[in-house]
């Protein structure tokens, strides 16, 4: 009578599969599956983001001008993008910020950044289905020394109340 020889492909093949079954029975609690620690929270809302001028003024999405103060407005803005922790923008700035050193009917070219996004939870009566509004602006104006420019940094943007 002849041995059985196996190739060693297949013996290797065995070999793992048997590693696998011992490795798959051995996770097996004879309790069942135990689930432990805080439930996952329902993901962030996905609804609308906007931004607000003034608590009595309606919030806009990607508004074309936006007044950030009594003494600073943005004007033909151009939105690379929306939506997200942080939108962009590109377009121009005057106002009564920088006076005497600036004249504020000249506009400044300037990048805007909106960011600080305050997503409210869903109200339950589908009135506020998740919205989010962008709380604070920088804008950084071309051709501004920094000095001047300062004061547009870190401006706080309002949400209207519910």
């Amino acid at each position: 009578m002849r041995p059985l020889t196996a190739a060693p492909g297949a013996v290797a093949l065995a070999a793992g599969l048997l590693a696998m079954g011992a490795l798959l029975t051995g996770c097996a609690d004879p309790g069942g599956l135990e689930v432990s620690g805080p439930a996952l929270s329902p993901s962030p809302g996905t609804g609308a983001v906007y931004v607000a001028e003034a608590a009595d003024k309606p919030p806009v999405r990607r508004p074309a001008a936006l007044t950030l103060s009594p003494g600073a407005a943005l004007s033909e803005l151009r939105w690379q993008s929306w939506g997200g922790p942080t939108a962009e923008a590109y377009g121009s700035v005057r106002g009564t910020w920088c006076r005497p050193a600036c004249a504020p009917d000249r506009p400044y070219a300037a990048k805007v950044t909106l960011g600080g996004l305050v997503r409210r939870a869903a109200d339950g009566n589908g009135d506020d289905e998740g919205t989010a509004y962008y709380t604070r602006a920088t804008v950084d104006p071309e051709g501004l020394p920094g000095s001047l420019a300062h004061e547009l940094r870190d401006l706080r943007l309002p949400v209207p109340p519910r």
